[in-house]
C-alpha cells in the first residue's frame, strides 16, 4: 500500500475546556481579580463587590457589579462569553486581555448568573457541565452584574479563616489598579500615580525597593507574583505601566516578556548599587549576597566586579569572597551550618569550610570537588574582547583563574565518608576528630586552670551554672543548657590573659554558651531564642558577665599574688616546724 500524506487539525477534547475553566487558578481572590479586570476593561468608573453568608453560615454568595459597556449584541455574547479563546480585535479596550479565558475562574467557584443589556446567562459547571442557559429580550440594564452562588462557603477554611482574611487576600490582588474597587462598600485599592515614596519610576513601571520580604510584581496594578528576596537580591513592590506578558493563570510572567526584561534590569541595577555602596560599614543582607552569588554564576555581572564581594557563606556564618577562597592554600569542603567539626577545623587552620546552603541556593547537585569549575563556567565562556567586558572595565587573568580552579579541585577534601566523591584518597575532614566531650576532674586540673575557674566562679553572673574545663576535638566550649558550662582545655591554654583581646574572647564565649538553653555538644545552631538571650545577657544592667572583663586580669594577678603569699607562709611554717622538732618542742 502506498504511503499517503495529509494535513489535519489538532483538536480539543471538551474535558480540556473544563480543565481550563476549573484549574486556571486555585483561589477565590484570583477569580474575583478576573471579574474586576473584566469590569475595568469594559470602561467601568468603579467596581462594586459584595460578599454575604446566610443566617446558618452555610451558603455564601458573591456579586460583582460594574457600570461599563456590558455585552450589547448576541454576536458579542457568542464571541466574548460563549466562546473561549476568541482573539481580541483592535476596537476593544485591551488592558490585561490576552486569552479570553479568565471568566472560567469565576465559573469554577459557583453557579454564575450574568445580567447585561437585555441578556441573562446562567452557568453551573458542577451540575450542567459546559451547557449554559441564555435568556434574551429582558428589560435593558446598564453595565454588567455577576451573581455567584458559591459551591462552598470559603469562610472558616484554612485559606480564609475569617472574612478579614478574605478581604486581605483580595486587597493584595487589586491593590494598585487605577479604577476604584469596593468590597462590601470599602475601597481596597489606590492608584499608583497618586502615591508618594516610590524609589524609582520610568516609562515601564513604578518601583519601591527595600520593603517587605520579597519583590511583589503587579501587572498594571493587578498582582501577578512574588519574587523571593534571595533571587531578586532585594525586596519591594513593582507596578508595571505597560501590560506584561503573563501565563494563562496570570501568576507568572513569560520569560520572553520584553517589558519585564527592562524591569528586571532595574532590579539588577538596584542590587548592584547596594553592593557597591560607598557608605562606610555598608553591610549586605543575606538576600543581596545570594542574588550576587547567582549573578556571578550566570555572568550577569562581570568577574572583576564580584570577585572581591563577600558572598560565600562559611559554616561559621562569616562571609568570604572568591578572592579570599582562591588565595587560601588550605583544603576546602562543604559542611552544614553550625557543624562543630567544621568550626573547629577553621579555628585550627585545617580547612576552609563553606556552608552547604550555597549548594541549595545555586541548585548544585554534582561532584562537590568540581564546584568552582562549574560556578565559573559562564564567566570563562564569555570572550574577554567583547563589549560586555569592555563596558565593565575588567582586570582579570583567565589563565590565573583556570589555575585557581584546578588547584581548588585538587584541594577539595570530603567532609565525611558520605561525601566521598570517588577520588583515590579516602581521607575526610572528620578523620582524626573525636566526637567525645569530656570534663576533666578537678583533681587533674593544673594550678592555672584551677585559678581561672576560681576567679570566674566568684563572679555572680552565670545564672547558677558551674564552670568546668574539658577536652574536645570539635568545640572550644559547650553547655548542657541548664547547670554547667565547659571550656575546652587546649583552646583555653592558647589564650593570653595579659592581652585584653583574649579576655574579651573568653567572656564573649562564656556569654555565647550562657545564651544557649539547650545542649551544645555536637551542634552549634542558633535560633531566634539564642540571639534574644545573648542580647539580654550582654545588655542587662545587673549581673552582666561582660562587666567583669575589666577586673578579670586584676583578679587573676591577685590570685597569683595570694598563692605566692600563701607559699611564703607555708614555707615559714615548715621552717618553724623543723626548728621545733630539733628543739624537741611539741605543739600545744
Amino acid at each position: 500500500m502506498e504511503a499517503v500524506s495529509e494535513q489535519k487539525n489538532l483538536k480539543m477534547h471538551k474535558k480540556l475546556l473544563l480543565d481550563v475553566i476549573k484549574k486556571q487558578a486555585g483561589s477565590l481572590e484570583k477569580a474575583i481579580l478576573e471579574g474586576v479586570m473584566n469590569s475595568i476593561e469594559a470602561g467601568a468608573v468603579s467596581v462594586l463587590c459584595n460578599f454575604s453568608v446566610d443566617e446558618n453560615n452555610n451558603k455564601a454568595s458573591l456579586s460583582i457589579y460594574d457600570d461599563g459597556i456590558g455585552i450589547s449584541t448576541e454576536k458579542e455574547l457568542i464571541e466574548h462569553f460563549e466562546t473561549f479563546g476568541t482573539p481580541h480585535d483592535e476596537s476593544e479596550n485591551v488592558i490585561w486581555k490576552q486569552f479570553r479565558m479568565g471568566r472560567g475562574q469565576m465559573f469554577a467557584f459557583g453557579k454564575n448568573t450574568w445580567r447585561t443589556s437585555t441578556f441573562k446567562m446562567e452557568v453551573d459547571i458542577d451540575n450542567w457541565g459546559l451547557i449554559y442557559h441564555l435568556t434574551k429580550n429582558l428589560p435593558h440594564v446598564d453595565g454588567c452584574t455577576i451573581d455567584i452562588e458559591l459551591y462552598k462557603n470559603p469562610i472558616g477554611s484554612y485559606t480564609y479563616p475569617t472574612i478579614d482574611s478574605l478581604i486581605e487576600s483580595i486587597r493584595k490582588q487589586i491593590e494598585f489598579v487605577k479604577t476604584p474597587v469596593l468590597f462590601n462598600d470599602k475601597q481596597l485599592n489606590t492608584a499608583p500615580e497618586i502615591l508618594d515614596g516610590w524609589t524609582h519610576e520610568d516609562e515601564n513601571a513604578y518601583y519601591l525597593f527595600n520593603a517587605g520580604d520579597g519583590v511583589k510584581v503587579y501587572n498594571l496594578g493587578a498582582f501577578v507574583k512574588k519574587i523571593e528576596a534571595y533571587i531578586a537580591g532585594t525586596s519591594g513592590i513593582i507596578v508595571s505601566k505597560k501590560r506584561l506578558d503573563v501565563n494563562f493563570a496570570r501568576n507568572d510572567v513569560q520569560c520572553d516578556c520584553p517589558i519585564f526584561g527592562h524591569i528586571d534590569e532595574v532590579i539588577k541595577k538596584n542590587r548592584i548599587k547596594n553592593a557597591n555602596s560607598k557608605k562606610k560599614y555598608k553591610s549586605l543582607s543575606t538576600n543581596e549576597r545570594v542574588a550576587l552569588l547567582r549573578d556571578f554564576r550566570d555572568a550577569r555581572q562581570p568577574y572583576g566586579d564580584l570577585v572581591s564581594k563577600r558572598i560565600f557563606k562559611s559554616t561559621q556564618g562569616k562571609w568570604l569572597s572568591l578572592k579570599m577562597i582562591f588565595q587560601s592554600k588550605l583544603p576546602w569542603t562543604f559542611a552544614e551550618n553550625g557543624s562543630m567539626e567544621a568550626d573547629r577545623a577553621i579555628e585550627l587552620g585545617r580547612a576552609v569550610c563553606l556552608s552547604e546552603s550555597i549548594l541549595d541556593y545555586l541548585n548544585y547537585r554534582d561532584t562537590r570537588a568540581n564546584f568552582f569549575e562549574w560556578f565559573l563556567r559562564a564567566q570563562l565562556r564569555i570572550d574577554s574582547n567583547k563589549s560586555y567586558y569592555e563596558q565593565n572595565v575588567l582586570n582579570w587573568d583567565r589563565d590565573n583563574i583556570e589555575e585557581n580552579i584546578t588547584e581548588k579541585t585538587k584541594n577539595y577534601i570530603p567532609y565525611d565518608q558520605n561525601d566521598f566523591d570517588g577520588t583515590e584518597s579516602r581521607n575526610c575532614l572528620l578523620d582524626g576528630f573525636s566526637s567525645e566531650y569530656n570534663i576533666v576532674p578537678k583533681k587533674k586540673l593544673n594550678i592555672v586552670e584551677k585559678r581561672i575557674l576560681k576567679v570566674l566562679q566568684d563572679y555572680d553572673c552565670w545564672d547558677s551554672r558551674t564552670l568546668h574545663i574539658g577536652t574536645s576535638d570539635t568545640a572550644i566550649a559547650w553547655t548542657n543548657g541548664a547547670n554547667i558550662i565547659v571550656l575546652e582545655r587546649t583552646w583555653l591554654k592558647k589564650l593570653k590573659f595579659s592581652w585584653q583581646e583574649d579576655v574579651v574572647i573568653l567572656f564573649t564565649t562564656l556569654c555565647h554558651e550562657l545564651a544557649h538553653d539547650e545542649e551544645t555538644d555536637g551542634t552549634h545552631q542558633h535560633g531566634q531564642d539564642f540571639y534574644e538571650n545573648y542580647y539580654r545577657i550582654t545588655t542587662k544592667r545587673h549581673s552582666n558577665p561582660l562587666a567583669n572583663m575589666w577586673r578579670f586580669k586584676r583578679d587573676m594577678n591577685s590570685a597569683v599574688m595570694d598563692r605566692k603569699r600563701q607559699a611564703v607562709i607555708d614555707k615559714q611554717k615548715q621552717a618553724e616546724e623543723k626548728i621545733k622538732e630539733k628543739l624537741g618542742i611539741k605543739n600545744s
